[in-house]
């Protein structure tokens, strides 16, 4: 009898992309799900999406993509809402979700995330599926001192900027891979970015996007004056666009901003899929803020950037600070108005500052961020003896030199 009848065929390698968060993770997270279904060798791949807006979004975007060969699945505590919704919805605690969901999740080969999390998994089990994460973000906030991210077993990171973040934080021995900033890559290739909203008055437009932890952003102690400043300007347009998840951290954020709804000068966005896509970081004039990274998004297009700092945070001497270095920070909402007519003239000092920040915490645009993560998927399943690397990307161009640059990384 010949050997070849009783050779078996290799069960095929599951990839899982949780889907079980903040509308704001999905660009950071769909295109490495793309990159690997265009691979020549694919392995099944699964996206557990928690709410039909995730799942409307997301198939929006495989159209667009042209791509039919993964699987969407309700993750257990799915929620519906009106079809056509972009707004931001109230979902299931991620622990809960988590926890009704382990058993299918554990039982794919690698399971990629963008939030810290669904970390837990790994480091609970120690079992099953190896987790890999992607950060969502390109700021000096990246920390990974608790005790569950030492459970990934790879870390993608936009550049060395953010690697360097993550080894500060205590994990000196992380597995780091630098990928860069996948967003990118969705920006590009599916939802490109919106307009600015129409004002009444053609004036410069400043964005305002505060953090939303307390210990990072200027809200909750100028946040108010802010506002008071552009209600009562003729010189500016202003779009409130704060992170996300800024109005579930103050209970008291719709009465703060109750009296500025019908200023006609000032636009406030607290749930729109603009707040993700880029349309206000890419359609305004200038930049102010504090604790946030949408500012590299920003400064990715050198602009006028200006940081508050009502709570006179020694940012000089906190990491965490560092991309304070690409424009003015001011201490008093009262020299706003000053800070703001001085910012076109000082930008010409802060430009090449903008420019080599955000190159070393975002690293190139070179297209391939979305396929370099894709290939550090495959390094895992074929490790675990159930893929073989492909010699190269279906659609794109090679880039050989990738694994030998990362072993070093």
């Amino acid at each position: 009898m010949s050997t070849g009848l009783l050779r078996r065929t290799p069960p095929r390698a599951s990839v899982a992309f949780l889907f079980l968060g903040e509308l704001f993770l999905i660009p950071h997270l769909l295109p490495i799900a793309a990159a690997l279904a265009r691979r020549r060798a694919t392995p099944r791949i699964t996206l557990y999406v928690i709410s039909s807006i995730h799942e409307e979004i997301i198939r929006e975007a495989l159209d667009r993509l042209d791509i039919t060969n993964v699987e969407l699945r309700h993750a257990r505590g799915f929620r519906t809402y009106p079809a056509g919704s972009r707004d931001m919805p109230a979902l299931p605690h991620k622990l809960l979700t988590l926890a009704r969901n382990a058993l299918r999740i554990l039982r794919h080969d690698v399971v990629v995330v963008t939030e810290r999390t669904s970390l837990w998994l790994p480091m609970i089990a120690r079992l099953g599926a190896d987790f890999v994460y992607n950060e969502h973000g390109a700021g000096p906030h990246a920390n990974f001192t608790t005790r569950r991210n030492h459970f990934a077993k790879r870390i993608l990171m936009p550049a060395a900027g953010m690697a360097a973040r993550v080894r500060e934080a205590g994990h000196r021995d992380a597995p780091i891979v630098t990928v860069g900033y996948v967003k990118r890559d969705y920006i590009r290739e599916v939802s490109g970015s919106g307009a600015l909203p129409p004002f009444p008055e053609k004036r410069p437009t400043v964005v305002y996007m505060p953090h939303w932890l307390r210990e990072k952003s200027s809200w909750w102690s100028a946040g108010e004056q802010v506002l008071d400043y552009f209600a009562g300007s003729d010189r500016y347009n202003l779009v409130l666009a704060p992170h996300i998840r800024l109005v579930e951290s103050d209970p008291d954020f719709d009465a703060r901003i109750a009296r500025f709804r019908n200023c006609p000068n000032i636009h406030i966005d607290t749930g729109s899929f603009r707040l993700i896509d880029q349309s206000y970081v890419n359609g305004a004039d200038i930049y102010l803020g504090d604790g946030s990274s949408q500012v590299l998004e920003f400064a990715e297009r050198p602009r006028p950037v200006l940081f508050l700092n009502p709570d006179h945070i020694d940012w000089r001497k906190d990491g965490r600070f560092s991309h304070w270095r690409m424009g003015d920070v001011v201490d008093d909402v009262a020299d706003l108005d000053a800070a703001l007519d001085a910012a076109p003239a000082h930008h010409a000092a802060y430009a090449p500052i903008q420019r080599d920040y955000v190159a070393r915490m975002m690293g190139p645009d070179d297209g391939l961020a979305s396929e370099r993560a894709a290939d550090v998927v495959l390094e895992l399943l074929e490790q675990r003896g159930l893929a073989p690397l492909p010699d190269e990307p279906a659609t794109v161009h090679a880039f050989p030199a990738y694994r030998a640059r990362n072993k070093a990384a």
